[in-house]
């Protein structure tokens, strides 16, 4: 199917053990008729079989469920489709944000957010983008690489020391939190030439969001006094 701009219709897949939350959700984004909800899930064992039979481009993920969460139930979906997984919660938790983010969650969602907000923060999920209600990309990065040891340090030097030149340029402006676009505009390139070789960087550094990115380009300790 195809909306009425004759782009393929975005299909999204809903999953929280509320029923309540789940219609809101739905309400707000069937009013985009570029956006089609292809299924709701009370839990994660359900998301998982409900992405295998209607292969959403986005799920949106509770964090916080009975039985299978929302940590357990996105490693399991990116380990077999090529959904992204926008987070969603009512609580503003460091700790889950990192835990979803390294299962390799897209983004974070604050379920309080404006209904625009949320409409945005799906298509953009869909596009690639990083999605953070708070905290900072920053805040996350730092508190990952607080405890690791010397054998994830220079694990993450070798990742790094990989990239070429631009590509860590790229990796360093995704560190500070910045958009495509404003990194292009930092190295005189063009936001699409940015995400071509941040698709690059996410390869060879082995990472399925930003912010990982910045987490190994962090842990790796070459980019130490850049930020």
């Amino acid at each position: 199917m195809t909306s009425a701009d004759d782009r393929p219709l975005l299909r999204v897949l809903l999953v929280d053990d509320e029923p309540l939350i789940r219609s809101g959700f739905r309400y707000v984004l069937s009013a985009d008729p570029g956006i089609e909800i292809v299924g709701e899930a009370g839990d994660g064992a359900a998301a998982i079989e409900l992405v295998r039979r209607h292969a959403p481009d986005v799920v949106l993920m509770d964090v916080r469920m009975p039985g299978m969460g929302g940590v357990e139930a996105t490693a399991a979906i990116l380990a077999q489709s090529s959904a992204r997984v926008l987070a969603m919660t009512s609580i503003d938790s460091e700790d889950q944000l990192l835990r979803m983010l390294e299962a390799g969650a897209s983004g974070y969602l604050l379920k309080d957010e404006a209904p625009a907000r949320i409409v945005e923060a799906v298509r953009r999920t869909a596009d690639g983008d990083a999605v953070m209600s708070s905290p900072s990309v920053r805040q996350l990065i730092r508190r990952a690489v607080e405890s690791d040891a010397g054998a994830a340090r220079r694990a993450a030097a070798a990742l790094v020391a990989a990239l070429t030149e631009r590509e860590r340029q790229v990796a360093e402006g995704v560190a500070r939190g910045e958009t495509n676009q404003q990194i292009g505009a930092a190295l005189h390139i063009s936001a699409g030439t940015v995400k071509t070789h941040l698709e690059q960087v996410f390869v060879k550094l082995g990472a399925r969001n930003r912010v990982q990115v910045g987490v190994t380009l962090e842990r790796s300790g070459l980019a130490s006094g850049r930020f």
